[in-house]
């Protein structure tokens, strides 16, 4: 069996877990960094950011111990940081996994909105709340609408592009021209 390794790259609100609640293989490990975050962190916050360290070295070691028994882990992640995706595709390598990223990149207002429904409260512990600020998740969005025409280039084996803005149909599987 070949170690597969399945990573969601979407702004906050693109509905990346929805997805992975939904379509995650039979026994696939899940790496969640909120739900890995909400475990370390003693508030018990998915968005306690002075956790993310500890909760990403936890998530690559989760996957290296799946991909090193042939298995298949799905990160539920962002992933709107190149360098990120730079690492879990070298991790994958490391393994000789399948890699398949999942570009969830719904339209601007509707990841905002759908954002915009989380708890806007800041935890009295730790200080985050589950809502990310808007300029964030503008960020994000921008800067995965940017990676989207040159994602082919990063390593993947497959790109799976389940919901992206009409501005950006017409570009998802022309190849790119020199």
């Amino acid at each position: 069996m070949t170690p597969t390794l399945i990573s969601t790259i979407g702004p906050a609100g693109a509905g990346k877990t929805t997805w992975r609640t939904r379509h995650t293989p039979p026994r696939a490990v899940v790496v969640s960094l909120d739900e890995t975050r909400a475990a370390l962190a003693p508030c018990g916050c998915s968005s306690n950011q002075t956790v993310n360290a500890a909760a990403v070295a936890a998530g690559y070691a989760t996957t290296r111990q799946v991909l090193a028994d042939g298995g298949t882990v799905v990160w539920d992640v962002t992933g709107y940081l190149p360098r990120f995706r730079t690492e879990l595709l070298d991790l994958a390598a490391e393994f000789g996994a399948r890699t398949v990223g999942l570009v969830i990149l719904p339209p601007l207002l509707t990841a905002l909105a759908r954002n915009g429904s989380r708890d806007p409260r800041r935890c009295p512990d730790c200080g985050y709340a589950r809502r990310v600020p808007d300029h964030v998740v503008w960020r994000m969005h921008h800067d995965i609408a940017t990676a989207v025409p040159h994602l082919h280039r990063e390593g993947w084996h497959e790109l799976r592009f389940l919901a992206l803005p009409p501005y950006l149909h017409t570009r998802q599987h022309r190849p790119e021209e020199n």
